[in-house]
C-alpha cells in the first residue's frame, strides 16, 4: 500500500470511528483541564483563567504517552510560538553547531540564554555560559510542565527574559512501593528505557529512577551517535501538618558526537559532559502566611574536542561549572483568592576553563529581592504585577517591573492585558572567554505588551487568541573595535506576532489540541520561525487503547548558513517551510502491561530546523511499559 493511500485510509478510519461509543462513560481523553491550577505564572497555586500571563501546559498525560521523545522537543511540539532547533534524530549537543536552542515569541538565541529553564521553581542553567543543557533533561519524574510565554523576569530573574519552562516534578507518590519500566526501540537502533521505583507512606515517599539513551545516529556522513545515562532522586517529607519538606536531584552522563553539516561533515567531534543538580525546599504553613526556602545548586564536568586542527583523541576545552543559589518567600494570603509575596533570591555562578593555556576562573554574584500581588476583585477583576530589584556583581542594577489585569466578562469570556520587563544578565562566556568577551557589557533588555481574549465553553471547549508586542534592546550582539571582534550591546529588535490556542472535548472518544502563532521574526534572531501550527487529533478507540495523529507547519526559520565560522561572521538565511505528520497508539493491556508504537515524518519529509543539518526521513518507535 502506498503511503499515501496509508494516510487517506487511517484519516477515513478515525473520522468513522468518532461516533463509536467506548465502554465506559469515563472521560479520559483530556489532554489538560480546561482551567487548571498553575505555580510558574505566580509562584503560588493560582488558576490559569485568574493570570494575565499566558501559559501553556504539557500534561502529565501527554508525558506519559510520550516518555521517549527528549523533553525539549515535546515542549516545543505543544506550545504555540515556542521552538527547540534539532541535529539530529536524537541529542541536541554544544557549542557551535549545536541544536536545543529555544525561542519563545522571538527570544532565544544560540546559545539559549533568553529564555529560562526550571525545575521545581530552581533555575537550571551552566554556570559559565548561561544557557540550559537540553540533554540533560528526562521525563523519569516529570508530573507536568509548566511554560510563561513572555517575560518572566519579576519572578524568575536574569535570563527569563524570554520566558520561562518549569519542570515540575512528581512529589506525591501511590501507597506502598511500585516500579515502572518502559522499553522502547526504533529507527537507527535508537534504544531508551528507563528504571522507575517509587514508595508512598502516610508521611512520606521518594523516587527514585535511572535511565539510558543510546543512538547509531540518522547521518550518513559525519558522525551523529549519542548515548546517554541518567539518574533521578526525588523525595517528600512532611513530619507534621503544616510543615513539608521535599527535594529532588538529577545525574547526567553524555557522549554525543557532532556530525558538521553536510557540506562539511565530522567524525572526530564528540563532547563527553556530565551534569548534576539539585535542590531542597522547606515550607511551612501557619494560618494564611506560607514561608518557602529552596537551596539549589548544579554543576557541570565537560570535556570537549572540536578543533578541526587538534586531530588527537584529547580535550582541546575542558570546564567545571557551577550555580548555586537560595529563594526564599513569605506569601500572604489576605484574602481567600488574593495574595501577597515578598522574596529574596541569591544567585552565584562560574567556574574554570582550560583551553591548553593559562587557567581561567571567574564568577559573579546576583542579588534580587521581589513583591508580587495577586488581588482579586468580586471574582469579576483580578489584578496581578509586582517589582524586582536585581543588583549584579559586574553588570549592576536593574528594576523589573510588571503589571497585568484578568477581566471575567459575560458569557464565560475573559480579557487580560499585561506589561512586563525581562532582562539577562550577560554570562561568563560574554564577559571573559574567548576573543570577543567583553567585561564591560550591560544586562540586555526586553519591554513586553500582550493582550489576550478567552473563551471557555461549558468545559468541553477553550480557545484563546493573545497579541503581542516585543521591544528588544542592548542585545549582546559581536562588533568591531580597532578592527578585532568586540561583544558589545548595540543589538535591537521589534517582534510583533498573534497566538492562538485551544482544546475541544467530544467525550467519551474524541479531543482535538491546536495551537498556532505568527510573528514578523527579523532574520539576525535565528531559530525562530515566523509561522508555526500544531494540530492534535485524539481518539479513544477502545477502553484501553488511543490513537493520536499529529501534525506540525513550520513557515520563515531562520538559521545560520555557517555557525561554526570564526571569529563569527553569520550570514542569515531562511529554511524551506515543512509539514510533519505523526500517528501515535498507545494500548493498556492490563495495569501491569502496555504497548506503544509510534510512526514520525509519516510523509517522508526532507526538512531542516537548522542550515545544513538534515533531519531523518520517516522513522519509527515502538515499545512496551511494565508497572508493578
Amino acid at each position: 500500500m502506498s503511503v499515501k493511500k496509508f494516510i487517506i485510509s487511517l484519516i477515513t478510519i478515525l473520522s468513522l470511528t468518532i461516533t463509536i461509543k467506548a465502554s465506559s462513560a469515563k472521560d479520559t481523553l483530556t489532554v489538560y483541564n480546561l482551567d487548571p491550577v498553575v505555580v510558574t505564572g505566580s509562584r503560588v497555586s493560582i488558576s490559569k483563567s485568574n493570570l494575565p500571563s499566558s501559559v501553556s501546559i504539557v500534561s502529565n498525560r501527554l508525558i506519559e504517552e510520550q516518555n521517549h521523545v527528549p523533553l525539549l522537543d515535546l515542549v516545543s511540539q505543544n506550545v504555540p510560538n515556542l521552538f527547540v532547533t534539532q541535529r539530529t534524530n536524537i541529542g541536541y549537543g554544544v557549542a557551535s553547531g549545536a541544536g536545543g536552542n529555544i525561542s519563545i515569541r522571538g527570544a532565544g538565541g544560540s546559545p539559549t540564554n533568553r529564555v529560562l529553564v526550571l525545575i521545581d521553581g530552581r533555575p537550571d542553567l551552566m554556570g559559565i555560559f548561561g544557557h540550559p543543557l537540553g540533554d540533560a533533561y528526562f521525563m523519569h519524574d516529570v508530573k507536568r510542565i509548566e511554560v510563561l510565554r513572555g517575560p518572566s523576569s519579576l519572578l524568575y530573574g536574569s535570563n527569563a527574559m524570554g520566558g520561562a519552562i518549569n519542570i515540575i516534578t512528581n512529589h506525591e507518590h501511590q501507597e506502598g512501593f511500585h516500579i515502572e519500566i518502559p522499553l522502547r526501540y526504533g529507527s537507527f537502533n535508537t534504544k531508551n528505557s528507563y528504571f522507575r521505583q517509587t514508595y508512598g507512606g502516610q508521611n512520606w515517599g521518594y523516587s527514585l529512577s535511572g535511565g539510558y539513551r543510546d543512538s547509531d545516529g540518522s547521518r550518513e556522513k559525519g558522525d551523529d551517535s549519542y548515548t546517554s545515562r541518567s539518574g533521578n532522586l526525588e523525595f517528600n517529607w512532611k513530619p507534621s501538618k503544616n510543615v513539608k519538606v521535599y527535594g529532588n536531584s538529577y545525574i547526567s552522563d553524555l557522549n554525543i558526537n557532532d556530525p558538521g553539516q553536510i557540506s562539511n561533515p565530522f567524525e572526530n567531534h564528540w563532547f563527553d559532559l556530565q551534569r548534576l543538580g539539585g535542590d531542597v525546599t522547606f515550607e511551612h504553613k501557619i494560618n494564611n502566611f506560607t514561608s518557602k526556602i529552596k537551596i539549589h545548586h548544579n554543576y557541570g564536568h565537560h570535556e570537549i574536542h572540536d578543533a578541526n586542527d587538534n586531530p588527537g583523541e584529547n580535550a582541546n576545552y575542558i570546564s567545571d561549572d557551577q550555580t548555586t543559589g537560595l529563594i526564599a518567600t513569605e506569601t500572604w494570603q489576605y484574602q481567600p483568592k488574593s495574595h501577597l509575596t515578598i522574596g529574596v533570591d541569591f544567585r552565584n555562578y562560574g567556574g574554570e576553563v582550560d583551553m591548553g593555556g593559562p587557567l581561567i576562573e571567574h564568577d559573579v554574584n546576583e542579588y534580587s529581592g521581589m513583591v508580587v500581588f495577586n488581588h482579586n476583585f468580586s471574582n469579576k477583576i483580578i489584578a496581578n504585577g509586582g517589582l524586582r530589584y536585581t543588583d549584579h556583581s559586574l553588570a549592576g542594577s536593574e528594576l523589573i517591573p510588571a503589571a497585568g489585569v484578568s477581566l471575567l466578562l459575560p458569557n464565560q469570556w475573559r480579557a487580560k492585558v499585561e506589561y512586563s520587563k525581562g532582562y539577562r544578565n550577560p554570562s561568563i562566556k560574554d564577559l571573559y572567554l574567548f576573543m570577543p568577551a567583553n567585561k564591560e557589557l550591560k544586562p540586555e533588555i526586553m519591554n513586553s505588551y500582550e493582550l489576550s481574549i478567552e473563551k471557555n465553553y461549558y468545559d468541553v471547549f477553550t480557545n484563546s487568541i493573545s497579541v503581542f508586542y516585543n521591544e528588544m534592546e542592548n542585545l549582546i550582539v559581536t562588533g568591531f573595535k580597532n578592527q578585532a571582534p568586540l561583544l558589545q550591546n548595540t543589538g535591537s529588535a521589534e517582534i510583533r506576532g498573534i497566538e492562538i490556542e485551544g482544546q475541544l472535548l467530544l467525550p467519551p472518544d474524541f479531543a482535538i489540541n491546536w495551537s498556532g502563532s505568527y510573528s514578523n521574526i527579523p532574520k539576525h534572531i535565528i531559530g525562530s520561525p515566523e509561522k508555526k501550527v500544531n494540530l492534535s487529533l485524539r481518539y479513544r478507540a477502545m477502553q484501553d487503547m488511543f490513537m493520536t495523529l499529529s501534525g506540525e507547519y513550520i513557515s520563515g526559520l531562520n538559521s545560520i548558513n555557517n555557525p561554526y565560522a570564526n571569529p563569527p561572521a553569520y550570514q542569515y538565511t531562511v529554511l524551506d517551510d515543512y509539514f510533519l505528520v505523526n500517528v501515535t497508539t498507545n494500548y493498556s493491556l492490563n495495569e501491569n502491561l502496555s504497548f506503544f508504537a509510534k510512526l514520525k515524518n509519516l510523509l517522508d519529509q526532507d526538512y531542516e530546523t537548522m542550515a545544513g543539518f538534515p533531519m531523518p526521513g520517516r522513522t519509527y518507535t515502538a515499545g512496551i511499559t511494565l508497572k508493578y
